[in-house]
């Protein structure tokens, strides 16, 4: 990974631990290059030397849990200059592989169709995706239910076919923490845009 991304990779993967846990969610790294630090400095060939199996090479990035600890979710953080459906396509495997989990997508360019002055929830979104009875899904916000991926279009309407993280993730609503999620977005856009 050239250095430019991985800077991107970790402010992004960074700034969602810390809304998650301004909200009080407990977050616990799990990423493989969390858990084995060591394999960050690696090039591309003496990473693929290794042949880590995939379900060390596959974690997701956080496991992220109530205050209760009563409810858990498996999250992989994207950030994107510019977001289209392939990020899904991405990280197909690892819902195969843990059978579902939540894709925070951070978005720089996301269109504003109706002119709204900027909110986080332009940029900062995410979505429930499952693999069920070998069908790969995506849970689309507005009671819209469970639809294949490979049924979606690749379209500015399936951007906000995902959901603002408050509305999945309830602590960070009832807590108030728009000003938390407006920061965020602030720190991402003078940060990861070129």
């Amino acid at each position: 990974m050239d250095f430019l991304s991985r800077v991107k990779k970790e402010m992004s993967e960074g700034i969602a631990r810390a809304i998650f846990e301004d909200a009080g969610y407990r977050v616990i790294d799990a990423g493989v290059e969390k858990v084995f630090r060591e394999v960050a400095c690696l090039s591309p060939l003496e990473y693929a030397k290794l042949a880590m199996p995939d379900a060390v090479r596959k974690l997701p990035d956080f496991m992220v849990m109530n205050r209760e600890q009563d409810q858990k979710y498996l999250i992989e953080v994207k950030y994107r200059d510019s977001w289209s459906k392939a990020v899904l396509s991405e990280v197909k495997d690892q819902v195969a592989l843990f059978g579902e989990m939540i894709l925070l997508s951070i978005n720089a360019s996301a269109d504003n169709p109706r002119k709204f002055k900027d909110s986080p929830s332009r940029f900062i979104r995410c979505c429930a995706l499952r693999l069920n009875a070998g069908v790969y899904e995506m849970e689309m916000r507005n009671n819209r239910g469970w639809e294949p991926v490979d049924k979606l279009d690749d379209d500015a309407g399936l951007w906000w076919a995902t959901w603002p993280l408050w509305e999945k993730f309830p602590q960070l609503k009832e807590d108030g923490n728009s000003k938390t999620l407006s920061l965020a977005v602030k720190t991402l856009k003078g940060i990861l845009t070129e």
